[in-house]
């Protein structure tokens, strides 16, 4: 079924060819190793975002991904696929990347198309039977055109809250992308894929026809992360792998273990999920301590944002007051700086390494990072690459 994964010669000849602990943290901020050789039948999928302006497409390590997904293009409601970005900036990168493709013929370069967060365009793109071949067709001729090799779609999400007929509609956009995407085979002689970005809320996994479209995709990206942020009361995990007992106001059920279990139970294959993972964290500002003990976790809070993992480990560099902690049962870890009353939620090499481990022992896929820039050095991602050939 994944051809490209199984049959690297042949893809090769297409390609040329056309809590608590307190921790030391030190570990994370050496560098990642080089030259590695990943072997093993898990996927990995790494977002590439068309917006990096210092991480361009040379700088991706190809031997420790699977699949490259450039995010992203864009569709119009009346269901044309588009570069997200006007001028001459994304035609530009996509040259760049194009050269890319046949001197990397071991990685699968896919669109990420998005509409951006309950935006409209996807519900209305997909309403239509016109619209959806519109979608398709115009979507495979920017695949076709830049030598990349599959669609990911990124609706987030069809979950019935703009339209109530979306999810049905989803199903009937992934059955027609499959379907031109069958031709373009016929035509072109190599295996394209269609992929999708997935929730990882298991009340929008419930509205999913499940069923009906696993069998058109290769397989699904679940985003196993913004399970807390800045919308919440008290400071929490931005990714949890597991819930944490007696968290106040948490609800059980958003964790990435809940997430993958849930998916599991629908009618698709283990090895089509991949476990999604954040390559940045979450930061709490204005923190009331009003338990010392807990380190700044669960408390009130005014203000954040999202920080990039780079950008947090330059706060450790620089020698800042942040302590290191580690939750034995989310099986994540936290910095917090009580000078000032900062706390962040974040994934490092030893998450990472947990859910990695969790994913293989549970035989699903492969794993999903968003995104790549976001791992400058390569720390996260090595991880990534060390431990999931290991049983």
């Amino acid at each position: 079924m994944f051809e490209k994964e199984v049959s690297g010669e042949r893809r090769k000849f297409i390609k040329r060819t056309g809590a608590l602990a307190t921790l030391p943290i030190v570990g994370d901020v050496a560098g990642a190793r080089r030259g590695g050789h990943r072997s093993s039948d898990k996927r990995v999928v790494g977002y590439y975002p068309s917006w990096a302006t210092e991480y361009g497409p040379r700088d991706v390590p190809y031997d420790k991904v699977t699949h490259l997904n450039y995010a992203f293009l864009e569709p119009t409601s009346e269901g044309e696929v588009k570069l997200a970005v006007t001028g001459d900036a994304a035609p530009e990168l996509l040259e760049k990347f194009r050269t890319v493709t046949y001197e990397q013929p071991d990685t699968s370069f896919m669109f990420s198309v998005q509409a951006g967060w309950y935006s409209g365009r996807f519900s209305d793109a997909a309403l239509t039977a016109e619209r959806r071949v519109r979608f398709a067709r115009t979507a495979i001729e920017l695949v076709r055109k830049y030598n990349f090799d599959g669609i990911d779609i990124d609706w987030e999400y069809p979950d019935g809250t703009i339209r109530e007929s979306d999810p049905h509609n989803l199903v009937l956009l992934l059955r027609e992308i499959r379907r031109q995407l069958d031709e373009a085979e016929r035509s072109d002689g190599q295996r394209y894929e269609l992929s999708m970005a997935a929730s990882a809320n298991p009340s929008t996994i419930d509205t999913q026809e499940v069923g009906a479209f696993s069998d058109d995709v290769d397989f699904l990206n679940v985003m196993n992360y913004d399970f807390h942020g800045t919308w919440d009361e008290r400071t929490h995990f931005n990714a949890p792998l597991y819930p944490v007992p007696d968290a106040p106001n948490a609800t059980p059920s958003f964790t990435a273990d809940h997430a993958m279990q849930h998916w599991a139970s629908k009618p698709i294959a283990k090895e089509k999920l991949h476990f999604g993972l954040p390559f940045y964290g979450r930061t709490f500002e204005n923190v009331q301590n009003e338990h010392p003990s807990d380190h700044g976790l669960f408390q009130p809070f005014e203000g954040g944002s999202a920080m990039e993992y780079g950008e947090i480990m330059e706060n450790v560099r620089h020698g800042t007051d942040y302590e290191y902690h580690w939750h034995p049962e989310a099986k994540v870890p936290w910095l917090y700086s009580a000078e000032e009353g900062t706390f962040i939620s974040y994934d490092d090499r030893h998450s990472i390494r947990e859910k990695t481990k969790y994913a293989v022992d549970n035989d699903f896929g492969g794993m999903m990072c968003w995104e790549l820039s976001q791992d400058p050095d390569n720390v996260l991602l090595e991880t990534i690459d060390r431990h999931i050939c290991r049983r």
